[in-house]
């Protein structure tokens, strides 16, 4: 996390609870939740992509993929929309993940190695990609539920 932000993440009756106060102080404005790097890599190469049912409170997301054990290597990712206090479902198709750095869009010829998903990642950030901001970001109090992932 960056700055004085502070976040957890809680399993509850209604899913994996990401929450926590995002500060913009100390250059912050930023929290994420990621895996430890999976013993044994998923092979999802038979799938399209990710599907994802979760409760937000109105900010914009980021999903992020790992296909290599590298913990800040290349992070391949995607942003989807929440609503406030509403369930919804996305998907994520594995061909709209960009690879990014520290929000920072990667010039690369390879694509993300569905074959070889290492670590998953979720992100609320005031950064989307390059030095955009997060149309959607609000600084403090946020929560997001994520009820369900799977592939379709």
């Amino acid at each position: 996390m960056g700055g004085v932000s502070v976040s957890s993440f809680e399993i509850s009756s209604q899913g994996g609870i990401f929450s926590g106060n995002i500060s913009e102080s100390n250059n912050g404005g930023f929290a994420g939740v990621r895996t430890k790097v999976f013993d044994s890599p998923f092979d999802l190469s038979k799938c399209a992509g990710i599907k994802i049912k979760f409760k937000g409170d109105g900010q914009r997301m980021k999903l992020v993929l790992r296909d290599d054990s590298d913990w800040n290597g290349i992070a391949w990712t995607a942003t989807f929309d929440t609503d406030a206090n509403r369930q919804r479902e996305t998907r994520i198709p594995f061909s709209t993940l960009k690879a990014t750095k520290y929000a920072k869009i990667l010039d690369t010829t390879s694509g993300f190695n569905s074959s070889n998903v290492c670590a998953v990642q979720l992100v609320l950030s005031k950064f989307e990609f390059e030095k955009d901001l997060n149309p959607k970001f609000k600084p403090g109090r946020f929560e997001f539920t994520l009820i369900d992932i799977s592939t379709y």
